[in-house]
């Protein structure tokens, strides 16, 4: 019978984050996440095939964690009520996962992972952006009628570009989101759709 982990998978991940954000991805070594997390080194390699893959692992969580919630806010009757939700669950995930969120703001993945990484990861990391490709072009629409090459870069322009902007400015520096910060994205977001011809009734 398997001896039960001391250390997650979730803690180990959690310790290379922040040793990230605090030195940078390339500072960071095996050992040094050990150290942090507490688990020994020999684990370290045995769970993650090389460094590479542990941060694949760390920036795909980060990322899949704040798809799953842009997602789920799309699940609203009105095309218009969905791309508000959506845009402030971005503000929402900024204050439920500070560090995932100001690792996704501070970084690209290509800052993070260099090749080779394992093959699953790597095809993991190739369709990430999938399930936002397909969550943008159904909200374009919904909002348009159309998911047309315009329609959808206005739609991710007022739910994404926007938010994201206007929050990685305060996840960089460090600072609290202010509590206004939230209803003015909404209204930037409305702003941004109205003025790019979207559809505000029901949705179709």
């Amino acid at each position: 019978m398997a001896r039960p982990r001391v250390h997650s998978d979730e803690s180990i991940l959690d310790a290379a984050r922040t040793l990230v954000l605090e030195s940078g991805a390339r500072a960071i070594t095996i050992d040094a996440i050990a150290l942090a997390s507490g688990a020994p080194k020999g684990s370290l390699y045995h769970r993650f095939a090389s460094l590479n893959d542990l941060l694949a692992e760390m920036w795909i969580r980060a990322a899949r964690r704040a798809q799953v919630q842009f997602v789920a806010a799309l699940d609203q009757p009105e095309p218009m009520a969905a791309a508000l939700a959506a845009a402030c669950s971005l503000y929402d995930f900024a204050g439920a996962h500070p560090g995932d969120a100001r690792l996704l703001a501070a970084m690209r993945r290509e800052d993070l992972i260099e090749s080779p990484l394992s093959p699953d990861l790597t095809a993991e990391l190739d369709g990430l952006n999938r399930p936002l490709e397909r969550a943008f072009a159904g909200l374009a629409r919904r909002l348009f009628g159309r998911a047309t090459r315009s329609t959808v870069e206005a739609t991710v322009c007022a739910v994404s570009d926007i938010p994201i902007g206007v929050i990685r400015r305060h996840l960089i520096a460090g600072t609290k989101l202010p509590v206004d910060l939230r209803g003015q994205l909404e209204a930037a977001t409305r702003a941004v759709l109205l003025e790019a011809g979207a559809n505000t009734g029901p949705g179709r």
